[in-house]
């Protein structure tokens, strides 16, 4: 019994050396940085740094991946096709020969537009359809030659002309107002664009003058031709 007792002692004894030769180990691993005030701080700040530094590295290679994916082509496209712009400059309108030409009709829009407007414009509700009837009767001009139509507005606050060559139109749609006695029109181009006429009086006539005039000058083909904009040498 003593032998085994002494046996235990000696293990106790060679566990307990042990266990403070690690201790100590553990200890000298960490006095580096025990060495100054806050150094435990530095310490902490270290271990994340290197952290951080494997966050970092790990956020470049996911960077990396995702610029190499951009490069690749998608399946069913060519480089050619994604390398291209996706949007196409447009073509230069053509330029028109206006010289001599002959008013077919010219005014404002219709008055009755204006009487009808300024009599609702009692009423609140009514009030900003009034001022717009107002402004149009008397800023806005319309004008019908044998080649174009033209639409111009002198007001203070904005001054412009709309012009669209004949040869030009599309589509010509129009609404009858006043029990017929004028309309609103809208003249569509070839480009998308959209030139709005509002209270038109001789809406119908002015219409059908429209599409007769793109017909007739696109079968002459000659004075209402596009001028050639390309220049050689001499």
């Amino acid at each position: 019994m003593m032998e085994g007792h002494a046996m235990s002692t000696g293990s106790l004894a060679s566990h307990t050396a042990s266990c403070s030769l690690r201790s100590q180990q553990q200890r000298s691993a960490f006095r580096p940085c025990l060495k100054a005030p806050g150094s435990s701080r530095r310490c902490r700040i270290r271990v994340r740094a290197e952290e951080g530094g494997k966050g970092d590295d790990a956020f470049e290679q996911r960077l990396a991946t995702l610029k190499a994916a951009k490069k690749q082509v998608p399946y069913g496209k060519s480089r050619r096709e994604e390398d291209s712009p996706s949007e196409v400059a447009p073509k230069a309108a053509p330029a028109y020969d206006f010289r001599d030409e002959t008013v077919y009709w010219e005014g404002p829009p219709h008055r009755g537009d204006l009487a009808i407007n300024i009599a609702l414009g009692t009423t609140l509700l009514w009030l900003p359809l009034t001022f717009a009837a107002l402004g149009r009767g008397i800023f806005v001009n319309y004008r019908f030659t044998d080649r174009r139509l033209s639409v111009s507005t002198t007001a203070p606050w904005k001054t412009e002309s709309l012009d669209a060559a004949y040869q030009e139109v599309k589509d010509v749609k129009t609404v009858g107002r006043g029990l017929g006695f004028w309309g609103d029109m809208v003249v569509t181009l070839r480009n998308g664009d959209k030139i709005e006429l509002r209270s038109l009086p001789k809406f119908l006539e002015l219409r059908d003058y429209i599409l007769k005039r793109r017909e007739e000058l696109k079968a002459e083909g000659s004075s209402a031709q596009p001028k050639s904009t390309a220049k050689g040498f001499a």
